[in-house]
């Protein structure tokens, strides 16, 4: 297959979260790398196949989310004033028993979202429930048809969600009867997980050049030692990643000391896993020395601040982190918890969240640190550092392009900054990635997203149908835990 070659003339150029300054210049890109950058002598006839007027606007590294769930994406509007527990039994209602067309279709939601605002890489941590391989097969093939780059977190759990039924609360003997009759959070056999990721890894890993994948559990706690070290194997062996949530709660916190007699962060140290290879989603509830352990073992900590602020469970120690040397990448997290998937939104929250707390502005958050989670952290966290998340020759050409005639950059104070705080992702127009264009003029290019948002109406009431006896335990369970 021939390279394309793409040449943007005369954008104004963020090269990247430390950049100084937006130079006027031109970017090539041959196949999915970027080969220069800067004022590119003109070319031979025939040599370039797309050029690009980047006059009038800015160039920017894609943004990566680097926590989020695509079967959540029907869930914006929901559970406002929800507790923790609550909200993960009404997010079992709105995302189990799912067709791999209802997948595809809460995947393709998920992405028109995404692209049109400046996203171009993602973690994926699927599903809520014990999958089968049809599951991810559906999944994976959507996130293909999409062209974003997608690192699938195969989300598992081979133990109990203690953690969502918190203790002493009554749930009526007829929920409790329903919840375990319905099989909703059956733990995965470990066995069968032995043959499922690796054969999905095998078929998927790699394709297209954008589509990775990672074990991933659902919680440390909710998994026995021997899967947390199968998953740990299962890393080492193929070069990936390992995604998890990690001490978003409170209880989790309580859980993990009842069970380990210690923290959940000590523990896998003690096991002997904990490594760069982590990215740990929230990571709310950590203590000195699990900080310490994550700076030093440059486990990735995946600041979810919209989220965590949504349903009320905690603040990251962001500063302090930051401070000690921990890596810090950046997530919306799902729909349901957040409303939507705007990175920008994500990366304001993150610098702004704890100013009133830090006379020190020194100790601040800086809108270069937020720009820095959103893109090089994010990289680290999918295992592309050094390849990903600046316009540089040599990095892999995701890039995404904005309007400079809209108000909030108008004049051009500070590109990072502006993009940070005042940037909403309406000012998207094409986004590039892995050197194809698939957002052009605000429109996408690879799936037609109108077509696909015109069946979401109908996929929701089906849904609602279908798991009508889960709705009815979600919201009796919910009166009990508020």
């Amino acid at each position: 297959m021939t390279e394309a070659t793409i040449l943007i003339r005369g954008a104004r150029i963020l090269a990247g979260a430390q950049a100084a300054t937006t130079p006027i210049g031109d970017i090539l890109i041959r196949g999915n790398t970027i080969v220069a950058v800067g004022e590119v002598p003109p070319q031979s006839p025939g040599s370039i196949d797309r050029e690009i007027d980047g006059r009038g606007l800015l160039a920017a590294p894609g943004l990566i989310n680097a926590h989020m769930h695509s079967q959540s994406s029907t869930m914006s509007g929901f559970a406002d004033g929800l507790s923790h527990p609550a909200f993960m039994w009404l997010t079992q209602a709105h995302t189990s028993r799912r067709t791999p067309q209802e997948i595809r279709l809460a995947v393709l939601l998920s992405a028109a979202q995404m692209l049109t605002t400046g996203t171009t890489a993602l973690i994926d941590h699927f599903p809520g429930q014990r999958f089968s391989t049809a599951d991810m097969d559906a999944v994976l093939a959507a996130w293909e048809e999409t062209g974003l780059r997608t690192t699938l977190a195969m989300r598992f759990f081979d133990g109990v969600f203690s953690d969502i039924i918190p203790a002493g609360i009554e749930v009526p003997a007829s929920v409790t009867a329903l919840v375990s009759g319905s099989g909703l959070l059956a733990p995965h056999p470990l066995a069968e997980l032995r043959e499922q990721m690796p054969d999905l890894i095998t078929r998927w890993h790699g394709r297209s050049g954008r589509i990775g994948l990672c074990p991933a559990p659902s919680n440390p706690d909710r998994c026995s030692d021997e899967a947390l070290l199968f998953c740990a194997e299962l890393a080492q062996r193929h070069d990936l990643p390992i995604h998890t949530h990690l001490l978003e709660t409170k209880a989790q916190a309580r859980i993990a000391r009842e069970r380990y007699g210690e923290s959940t962060v000590a523990h896998l140290e003690r096991l002997g896993i904990l490594s760069d290879r982590w990215s740990c989603a929230h990571a709310i509830w950590l203590d000195e020395a699990d900080i310490a352990l994550m700076a030093q073992r440059q486990a990735i900590a995946v600041h979810n601040p919209e989220s965590n602020a949504r349903i009320g469970t905690g603040r990251m120690r962001t500063p302090e982190m930051l401070a000690a040397g921990v890596p810090i990448a950046l997530g919306t997290d799902g729909s349901g918890a957040n409303d939507n998937l705007v990175m920008q939104e994500a990366m304001r929250a993150a610098a702004l969240l704890h100013r009133s707390d830090l006379p020190d502005r020194r100790q601040w958050v800086s809108a270069r640190d937020a720009l820095r989670m959103a893109t090089l952290e994010g990289a680290r966290a999918i295992r592309l550092a050094g390849q990903l998340g600046e316009i540089a020759p040599g990095q892999l050409a995701d890039i995404v392009l904005y309007r400079l005639d809209a108000p909030w950059w108008r004049p051009l104070n500070d590109a990072a900054s502006q993009l940070v705080f005042a940037e909403t992702g309406a000012a998207v127009t094409t986004a590039i990635v892995d050197g194809r264009v698939v957002l052009e003029d605000g429109r996408i290019t690879t799936f037609d997203a109108e077509a696909a948002l015109a069946e979401i109406e109908g996929m929701e009431a089906t849904l609602r149908l279908r798991n009508a006896d889960l709705f009815a335990a979600a919201d009796a369970i919910a009166r009990a835990v508020r």
